[in-house]
């Protein structure tokens, strides 16, 4: 059974307080299977500084895709969301995953806060949620929920065959 961790827009205070109950109660075990339990130290601090540059609106992505001619990953996250910030810290702060997207892709992160227009034409049913687009404006790739980095190394090498 395959099992899709997401936040949607009205259960992400839950999803927060689901966790942070079943590490009180000592379930924590029960929670790493759903998602990475945070341990307050930072991934890969040891690490120069990311070698990914985020764009944050994607008028600019998109105009370093098209003048760079490769795909675009779009990241669409949220604040308050568990799998959101896990994603951040697990998959895209791998360093395999940093290296691939800075090699062949441009990454755009675009939340609700920041993005309220551009979002408001994507029906976003759940956060976060992963696209890839070409440089010619079309989606080509959809992935909803928290990605673990060999996941998104998957759907990555998927999209680059389009």
């Amino acid at each position: 059974m395959k099992r899709i961790m997401v936040c949607t827009k009205p259960m992400m205070g839950l999803a927060v307080a689901l966790v942070a109950i079943m590490t009180a109660c000592g379930h924590a075990g029960n929670a790493v299977a759903e998602m990475p339990v945070y341990t307050g130290v930072a991934p890969f601090s040891h690490v120069a500084k990311p070698r990914v540059t985020w764009h944050r609106t994607l008028r600019s992505g998109w105009q370093e895709a098209r003048r760079r001619n490769v795909p675009m990953v779009i990241y669409i996250s949220t604040d308050h969301c568990a799998y959101c910030d896990a994603m951040k810290r697990d998959t895209w702060g791998n360093e395999t995953v940093e290296q691939r997207v800075a090699q062949d892709f441009v990454a755009i992160l675009l939340t609700p806060q920041e993005n309220e227009a551009t979002l408001g034409r994507i029906d976003v049913a759940a956060y976060p949620t992963t696209l890839i687009g070409v440089p010619e404006g079309k989606i080509v790739g959809h992935r909803t929920g928290y990605q673990p980095a060999a996941a998104l190394h998957s759907f990555l090498s998927e999209a680059l065959k389009r």
